[in-house]
């Protein structure tokens, strides 16, 4: 047999395509786990909206919770400033002693002082809101049409049932879960062959050379099965078991802690809603209380220390209303968070 010398200028040049024909499942399960992935991160998405929704509005409110504390602040010191007047006519008419006049003082420059820390509280606030919507300066609440509560769009236990069902946590948990039970199915495809269908185009020269590429279509079928890989299969199995146990438990447990969480902010948003109630009408008891003691003062019939007891009331009364309001509001808003929808 003769050799036949290799041309000089011999050339060649392909283009090749292939295509899994068997996969043993492997191809499902990847796109069931992408699948999964992106309603997870859909969830997300949406739980991440809500809680800077929350941040936001927690900002807000504290902002007119500030404004409110500051208007608080600035009755007690008018009607401080009032009972002082009183106090010192009375002791230059003679019905009064110097104590009256030193307690109503007293009283005073407690509302003073009060009145500074609801600055400071509002000032704070305010930084804290333009720093939540992008802002180099303090910025303003401005105060919605009110801030009575307002019944919510569904019952209780239909609440806790979108909050157990539809939650973007439970989602985001719920899709995990099948992600890694998508990825245990594609792990076990390993021990399965891969059968693959290949084919392409030469370009080349003729040449006599054995080996040569040869011009022309070409066309194969092929499948592979690795018998020994050193127990990377198990490991990536036992791997893939392990986190879709973890991504199970943690949807059980996000699934109870959304359904505990839902009951108590229920519960907790009708508690708040009865406080409020409550802390309005302490507000009108104590200004009447506050009015009729000012007139026995002024009459001579009750002490300066009952005036100052009354007006010391109608302040912690008025406090008590605006934590009620506002708490009433931030667990409305933290409600709607953890659902993930207005209510």
């Amino acid at each position: 047999m003769s050799r036949v010398p290799a041309s000089a200028d011999a050339y060649s040049a392909g283009l090749s395509s292939s295509i899994d024909l068997f996969t043993g499942g492997r191809r499902g399960a990847d796109r069931q786990r992408a699948s999964a992935d992106l309603v997870a991160a859909t969830a997300t998405d949406r739980s991440q909206t809500y809680a800077i929704a929350l941040v936001a509005s927690r900002a807000y409110y504290e902002a007119l919770r500030g404004a409110d504390l500051l208007a608080a602040a600035a009755s007690r010191v008018t009607r401080a400033e009032r009972g002082l007047k009183y106090a010192q006519d009375r002791v230059r008419a003679g019905t009064a002693t110097k104590s009256d006049e030193l307690r109503a003082r007293l009283e005073l420059t407690g509302a003073r002082q009060q009145q500074l820390a609801a600055r400071d509280t509002l000032q704070s606030a305010a930084f804290a809101l333009g720093r939540v919507v992008g802002a180099d300066v303090p910025i303003g609440a401005k105060a919605p049409a009110t801030l009575e509560p307002a019944p919510l769009a569904l019952s209780d236990s239909a609440v806790v049932q979108l909050a157990v069902t539809s939650a973007p946590a439970v989602e985001a948990a719920q899709a995990a879960r099948e992600a890694g039970s998508a990825t245990v199915r594609a792990s076990r495809t390993l021990y399965l062959p891969n059968v693959r269908l290949t084919g392409g185009y030469n370009w080349a020269r003729e040449s006599q050379v054995i080996g040569a590429v040869r011009p022309g279509w070409q066309l194969a079928l092929g499948t592979s099965l690795p018998l020994f890989n050193g127990f990377l299969r198990e490991d990536a199995i036992t791997r893939a078991e392990a986190n879709a146990h973890v991504t199970r438990s943690t949807a059980l447990d996000v699934q109870r802690q959304v359904r505990s969480d839902a009951a108590r902010l229920v519960t907790a948003l009708h508690l708040a809603e009865e406080n409020v109630a409550l802390a309005e009408e302490a507000v009108k008891v104590a200004q009447e209380d506050l009015r009729v003691q000012t007139e026995r003062y002024r009459a001579g019939i009750s002490t300066a220390l009952d005036e100052l007891t009354s007006q010391v009331a109608l302040t912690q009364a008025e406090l008590g209303r605006v934590a009620a309001r506002y708490n009433y509001q931030v667990t409305r808003a933290s409600l709607e968070a953890l659902v993930g929808r207005t209510l």
